[in-house]
């Protein structure tokens, strides 16, 4: 039986490592946020990563008085022998980093992609409460995504499912467009990625010949119907278009929610619904696609659902 405390008391933090900071978040039992803070991250540094972790925790441990539960997302995966994988964080690759951490912080820790811990916690309470199958992706400095089936994470046998991203660019689109084979960090040639996340989007401005040098500044021309903003941010509609209608023919989820810094250009909600219905063959319609509820603050409070899960999980177990 669950301890009590697990059910009415307990806080849950939620951590967030990235490549450039890591953000800690404490949640209460309704998962409400309580507070939240930040400090860069030693990506270069294993041992230090883990004091870094550990000494968030304890401060955390001292505001509630009281040991949370722990959840961490990152940007990774943990491979069939429990090592962890990440492009990002380099100083993790090969580290067993869930035993390290729990050794460190004397209680049960979880671990889940941080792209995972975001669509988790949009079916738990957010935009896809309620949907039996909710597709996340994520389009910001990369493109991946999670899907959720039943209100549960789909786990694969390598860990690396909705690693889309990587995934090379259709045929189509490269030879409209006149694409180069990009070169990827994940060491091969011609994935999504380097067309369609944010950086991406940046290298079509200087691909068309456009003088843009920055996101926003290309939104902003194409707000005020800019000819050049215009033709970049068509061809990108109709690339992520195309992939979209892939990915749905894929996994035909009840929705899809976008996070990360390109999904808060509202065209793409307006206009990515008809980009993907000419890549489809008769009667297939495009899923709804929605912002995420909780934005920015997604993959910190997926985190700590996914460690008060553990904990619950762990308790019954015992």
């Amino acid at each position: 039986m669950i301890n009590q405390k697990l059910n009415t008391d307990l806080m849950h933090y939620g951590l967030d490592i990235g490549g450039t900071k890591i953000e800690l978040a404490i949640f209460d039992s309704k998962l409400e946020l309580v507070t939240s803070w930040r400090m860069p991250t030693p990506k270069d540094d294993y041992q230090e990563l883990l004091s870094a972790i550990t000494q968030m925790v304890a401060d955390a441990d001292k505001k509630t008085n009281q040991k949370g539960t722990v959840g961490i997302g990152f940007p990774g995966f943990l491979d069939n022998q429990g090592r962890s994988v990440s492009a990002n964080i380099s100083c993790v690759n090969g580290q067993t980093i869930v035993g390290d951490t729990c050794e460190q912080l004397g209680r049960a820790v979880a671990f889940e992609n941080d792209v995972k811990a975001f669509v988790l916690s949009e079916v738990r309470g957010g935009a896809a409460q309620g949907k039996n199958n909710a597709l996340g992706v994520v389009v910001g400095t990369g493109f991946a995504g999670g899907l959720c089936i039943d209100g549960q994470l789909y786990k694969s046998r390598q860990n690396v499912s909705c690693e889309f991203g990587h995934v090379s660019l259709p045929a189509v689109l490269q030879q409209r467009y006149q694409f180069p084979l990009r070169q990827c960090g994940c060491g091969l040639l011609g994935c999504v990625e380097e067309y369609l996340a944010g950086p991406g989007l940046l290298w079509m401005c200087s691909h068309f010949e456009t003088d843009y040098t920055s996101v926003p500044i290309l939104v902003e021309a194409m707000r005020a119907n800019e000819p050049k903003a215009l033709e970049v941010m068509d061809v990108y509609i109709d690339c992520l278009g195309c992939y979209f209608a892939q990915l749905t023919l894929m996994y035909d989820p009840d929705i899809i929610v976008l996070g990360g810094g390109l999904s808060n250009i509202t065209e793409i909600y307006t206009r990515l619904g008809q980009a993907m219905q000419k890549y489809f063959f008769g009667g297939v319609i495009a899923p709804p696609i929605v912002a995420a509820m909780y934005g920015d603050s997604s993959g910190v409070r997926g985190a700590a659902i996914r460690g008060r899960d553990n904990a619950y999980n762990t308790a019954v177990l015992n």
